[in-house]
């Protein structure tokens, strides 16, 4: 399974974040090859099965159609049937900045963002997607430290995250940052009391 989650075992992470928080609706827009996707159901099957909490998780990737780097749609839900995960993931083939529409303001409790992500792609989900965060819910995405910025958006051109996040405060005055500098790292935003 390609994932650059993996070598640090972000697995953990996000199984933490979904077990801690308790989530109700699970967004994530970029699936690959499916690592997050099946470690949030995971989480997802655990609360259930636990703690009687029933939640909706809908995951979104372009899949095939994605020009770069991708996952194929047969094989995420592939795996996830082998671990009867399909049964806590809604799997589809959309766009993650076309899909925010499906959803209500304030209603998502936790979404996870990996869409090749750069500076402008921050920004655009912030306006797309932000609004729809629940005050108690959590933004996580790909990417925030030094030395990715410094690898692939180097490499293509890209606008850095991380002078983004911490550069920019109007656009974050309303939420609080927290990075996890290994790589590929990942940021979580939360929106501030």
């Amino acid at each position: 399974m390609l994932s650059s989650y993996e070598q640090n075992n972000y697995g953990s992470v996000f199984r933490s974040l979904v077990l801690g928080l308790q989530p109700q609706l699970v967004v994530e827009c970029g699936v690959l090859d499916g690592y997050s996707t099946i470690n949030i159901a995971d989480a997802l099957r655990f609360n259930r099965d636990y703690r009687d909490i029933r939640s909706v998780f809908f995951a979104y990737d372009l899949f095939e159609d994605y020009e770069y780097r991708h996952g194929h749609m047969d094989d995420v839900e592939s795996r996830l049937e082998a671990s009867d995960l399909h049964l806590y993931c809604n799997l589809f083939k959309a766009n993650a900045f076309e899909v925010y529409t499906d959803y209500e303001d304030n209603t998502v409790d936790f979404i996870h963002f990996d869409i090749s992500n750069d500076g402008d792609i921050l920004l655009r989900m912030l306006d797309t997607w932000g609004k729809k965060i629940h005050d108690d819910g959590v933004i996580v995405f790909e990417g925030g430290s030094i030395e990715r910025d410094q690898g692939w958006i180097r490499k293509y051109k890209k606008r850095p995250i991380r002078p983004e996040l911490l550069g920019n405060p109007d656009v974050y005055k309303n939420w609080d940052i927290q990075i996890f500098e290994r790589f590929p790292s990942l940021t979580l935003l939360w929106r501030k009391k």
